[in-house]
């Protein structure tokens, strides 16, 4: 069947045409848009692209793994790691004897008429300290603690590694996204502005539509470029984190956003205390233990024991002999009482930042599992109540404007308010996903994880 329009009827149609191309870039069936529209909107699909450059897709576990490698923070920790072990091979080790050799009596008068060994009397002498009080357990119960504390640290870098990564990925995933929305709403506009054009120059738009429209076809392409770097700097973001930096403009994210998590079912007190980061701490307090020990240790001094031999001259002395001693310092002037008041205050200090660490990391788990609650409700409301409504308005005033029950403005409006509640969509999930990972870094447990 042939339907024959008037010229008024094929304008209004031409130019309906062209508000329609604007407020669905996504093109769909009459069969889709009779069916609920899911939670995406499809206007926000696709992965980006990098004109000139192969892109690199990435999935969040590569960037982990790769940051695990590559990471100056992990490294770092790492290496105070190898430290701490290294201190504790220095901390077991008994003092070294020492040898002193020794001539004495030396006669210059008899150089070139006695033999060598009659020129002076010759000591040799070994010296070994002996420690006593308990230093060397104190140094060593100390050396450990500083090992698990280090470990600790390495397992809290690598946690808060694993939050900063997952929220620059999905940082650039929503930069991604926002561009691919604003790229088609601009290329939308260029479409339905060359529409308008022709319908200006026939009469049938008045030139003040079309002046809105170009104006509306600028702010897009504005928002569109600043799309563009908005991405670019959250491809540099992620780069740095995971030492991509010479490919950060061709990386590209892969997947679906996080939609769940399962938090723990322990009590947020309990789940902190056996968090990298409070382990550290509680570690710390027995490395200062350990230390306060070693302070008192030192008013026990340590004896010197010391075994010599003598070979001299029959004219200066007895010839071949040996002997033995006894050294030890009097405690009369130094009871060390600075030392054992500095290692007590130190103590105190680990104590309080023991219990600082464990009240912060409490809350913080807390106030994790509250905002991925929140963020959870806020996604499903603009997912499964804004967005479709937002879409509906803009299908009615579409419908409206094209049998002239609606004004231009009222449609543009009308699309305005679909674009904010899609990037609005955009923000949601990336509120949610990065509350995840919040979530998940705050409930890390144990040391190294």
């Amino acid at each position: 069947m042939t339907v024959m329009l008037s010229g008024r009827g094929c304008d209004r149609m031409l130019l309906l045409l062209a508000v329609g191309i604007v407020l669905m870039p996504a093109a769909t069936s009459a069969q889709e848009r009779a069916r609920p529209p899911a939670p995406a909107a499809g206007m926000l699909a696709g992965a980006p692209v990098v004109d000139g450059q192969a892109i690199v897709p990435i999935t969040l576990e590569s960037a982990l793994d790769a940051a695990d490698r590559a990471n100056i923070d992990v490294i770092t920790a790492r290496l105070a790691v190898r430290t701490a072990r290294a201190n504790l091979r220095s901390a077991d080790t008994a003092p070294n004897p020492v040898l002193s050799l020794n001539a004495v009596q030396l006669r210059p008068g008899t150089v070139g008429t006695l033999p060598v060994q009659q020129l002076s009397d010759n000591v040799v002498r070994v010296d070994l300290p002996l420690e006593r009080g308990g230093k060397r357990r104190a140094r060593v119960g100390a050396a450990q603690a500083g090992i698990d504390a280090a470990e600790g640290d390495l397992g809290d870098a690598r946690r808060q590694m694993r939050v900063a990564v997952s929220n620059a990925y999905f940082t650039l995933k929503a930069a991604e996204q926002r561009l691919s929305a604003l790229t088609a709403i601009a290329s939308a506009y260029d479409q339905a502005i060359g529409i308008a054009r022709k319908q200006q120059r026939a009469g049938a738009l008045s030139e003040g539509d079309l002046v809105r429209q170009q104006v509306e076809g600028l702010r897009a392409r504005t928002d569109a470029s600043q799309a563009i770097t908005d991405r670019q700097d959250a491809q540099l973001a992620l780069a740095s984190l995971i030492g991509q930096e010479a490919n950060a403009a061709a990386l590209a994210t892969t997947g679906d956003w996080p939609t769940s998590y399962a938090s723990s079912p322990l009590a947020a007190s309990a789940l902190a205390a056996r968090r990298p980061d409070v382990l550290a701490a509680n570690a710390r307090v027995q490395a200062a233990r350990r230390n306060l020990d070693g302070a008192h240790a030192l008013r026990h001094p340590d004896i010197t024991v010391g075994a010599q031999f003598e070979s001299a001259p029959r004219e200066l002395g007895v010839g071949d002999s040996v002997g033995f001693g006894v050294s030890i310092p009097l405690p009369l002037r130094n009871r060390y009482n600075g030392e054992v008041d500095a290692a007590g205050v130190a103590l105190i200090q680990a104590e309080a930042q023991a219990r600082r660490a464990l009240a912060v990391a409490t809350a913080e788990i807390e106030t994790a599992r509250r905002v991925a609650a929140e963020a959870a409700a806020r996604r499903q409301l603009v997912e499964g109540t804004q967005l479709p409504a937002a879409r509906r308005a803009a299908d009615i005033a579409n419908f409206a404007y094209g049998r002239g029950a609606m004004t231009l403005l009222e449609v543009l409006d009308a699309r305005r308010s679909l674009q904010a509640v899609e990037l609005s969509a955009i923000d949601a999930r990336t509120a949610e996903a990065q509350a995840i990972a919040r979530l998940r870094s705050v409930e890390t447990t144990g040391n190294n994880e």
